[in-house]
C-alpha cells in the first residue's frame, strides 16, 4: 500500500507513552511515526483476516 501526501488525515488521540514508544519503534525501524502506525495497522489487519473464515466481512 502507497501512502502519499495527497492521501486523506485522520486526525489520531495518543496517549504520551504510547506515542513516545511508537516514535521509538519508527526510530528504530527507520521510518517516519505515520510509516510506523500505516505499517502496524496493515499488520494488524492482515493478522485479523487471515483468522475470520473465508467471505466473512469485519
Amino acid at each position: 500500500m502507497t501512502v502519499s501526501r495527497g492521501s486523506p488525515i485522520a486526525q489520531v488521540r495518543l496517549p504520551d507513552e504510547l506515542k513516545a514508544w511508537l516514535q521509538h519503534e519508527a526510530i528504530d525501524n527507520r521510518r517516519s511515526l505515520n510509516s510506523e502506525i500505516v505499517v502496524r495497522l496493515e499488520q494488524s489487519r492482515a493478522a485479523q483476516q487471515t483468522k475470520q473464515p473465508q467471505g466473512a466481512t469485519a
